[in-house]
């Protein structure tokens, strides 16, 4: 049945019928429609006031595409005044002073912790989230480009018990750093590890469970959490928010090489 379905008519019906939360019930379809509804509404009839963020980074020896792409990315975007960036650091060792080469070129306000300890993206990340001082927190990797109008972005599609799961796109290697359909493509079935939402949502949600210690699993864990928690869920393409090319363990990634 399947292979007679246009390829066109696949996602929509993967999206209803087979898409991750849909084990919770069709109750997830009422969920996902308010939140298209919100996101179109918002983007297309209302100016939201953009509110203070902090961006939440875990890191571990990623220090060189974190220095080229991230800090310089963030530098250049708007409300610069509204943002706070805090990082938590496992201890990374290579660079030297990873704290003042972000400061050479990121002016903004910076909350940095540095302690050697095993890196894991769950853990490091609740307590980047800790730290922060604004209640609207962007919880990202290091190896991004942010886009300019990140702030604003935040501030739309978010809200009391609202998440905004940007879909994010995968440049392939060696490929220029910016948008285009041949440079890379699209996390539309995973990359749910970057996302906007109030603080105290995500501490009342418990934060990335830390028993994920290897590579992935904790963002679907929590995306489905979002779900089983009765919240609405924003997720739209972003062209701006780039993901650079990095070797990696995971076999999925191989083919962006």
């Amino acid at each position: 049945m399947k292979a007679w379905v246009p390829n066109a008519f696949k996602f929509p019906f993967w999206w209803v019928f087979k898409s991750p939360q849909r084990k919770f019930g069709l109750i997830t379809l009422y969920n996902d429609l308010l939140g298209i509804f919100q996101f179109l509404f918002r983007r297309f009839f209302i100016s939201v006031q953009p509110k203070p963020i902090t961006i939440c980074v875990g890191i571990f020896n990623r220090s060189e595409i974190f220095l080229t792409h991230f800090i310089p990315s963030l530098a250049q975007c708007n409300h610069s005044e509204l943002i706070e960036l805090s990082i938590v650091d496992c201890g990374s060792t290579d660079v030297s002073d990873l704290q003042a080469q972000i400061q050479k070129v990121y002016k903004g306000k910076l909350i940095f912790h540095s302690d050697v300890m095993p890196f894991t993206r769950a853990s490091s990340f609740n307590k980047a989230v800790q730290q922060a001082s604004h209640s609207l927190i962007f919880i990202c990797d290091a190896d991004f480009s942010l886009p300019r109008d990140l702030v604003q972005k935040c501030s739309d599609y978010t809200g009391e018990k609202t998440f905004w799961f940007p879909i994010v796109f995968y440049l392939y290697k060696n490929k220029p750093p910016f948008y285009h359909a041949k440079h890379g493509e699209w996390m539309l079935w995973g990359g749910k590890g970057i996302v906007a939402c109030y603080k105290k949502d995500f501490e009342q949600l418990g934060g990335l469970n830390e028993k994920y210690t290897s590579w992935g699993g904790e963002d679907e864990e929590f995306y489905l959490r979002c779900y089983e928690n009765n919240m609405r869920v924003i997720r739209c393409r972003e062209n701006q928010l780039l993901h650079h090319w990095h070797p990696s363990f995971n076999p999925k990634y191989k083919k962006l090489e």
